[in-house]
């Protein structure tokens, strides 16, 4: 069986879309899916769960709205996937150090890679002028975001469950 990794969009979010990771644990055991284990209170879960990734997403939006009363966009991913992503990303340390010393003045950066966007922020998420609404109307995509750190650990909680 599969094991796969949900990424929820703007769940918990300032006291937006409040969803308790234990009831999150509660719907994905409801679908069938097994050893269920979320991560933070962002709407991170890693499962094991019959079928593709895009009927797995789209069972979990619909259990989602059924019990939030309110649609949820759903990102489902492999171990494989996150894999890619961690290998491309092009702000690994040593090359954002050169960029850095090459581009002082320069502060925000993002790179996009296929269905993709990795940003870095220097002074932090909230003094970037990138938000997610802006970027969703530019792309014509929903999308979610996650730390550098959240998507090691998801990626590690996943590693040799396949």
């Amino acid at each position: 069986m599969p094991t796969y990794i949900a990424l929820l969009r703007a769940v918990n979010l300032g006291g937006y879309g409040k969803l308790s990771m234990a009831e999150f644990r509660k719907l994905l055991e409801g679908l069938g899916f097994g050893n269920v284990q979320t991560y933070i209170q962002s709407g991170n879960a890693v499962f094991d769960a019959k079928g593709s990734a895009g009927k797995t997403g789209a069972a979990i939006a619909a259990g989602l709205e059924k019990l939030m009363g309110a649609r949820v966009d759903v990102m489902v991913r492999t171990h494989e996937e996150l894999t890619r992503v961690i290998a491309g990303n092009p702000f690994a340390e040593a090359a954002l150090r050169a960029i850095q010393q090459k581009y002082p003045e320069r502060r925000d950066r993002f790179h996009v890679a296929g269905e993709h966007i990795y940003f870095h922020f220097p002074d932090g998420a909230a003094e970037t002028k990138f938000t997610g609404k802006a970027l969703e109307r530019a792309i014509g995509a929903a999308g979610t975001g996650r730390n550098w750190n959240t998507v090691v650990k998801l990626w590690e909680m996943t590693k040799g469950r396949d």
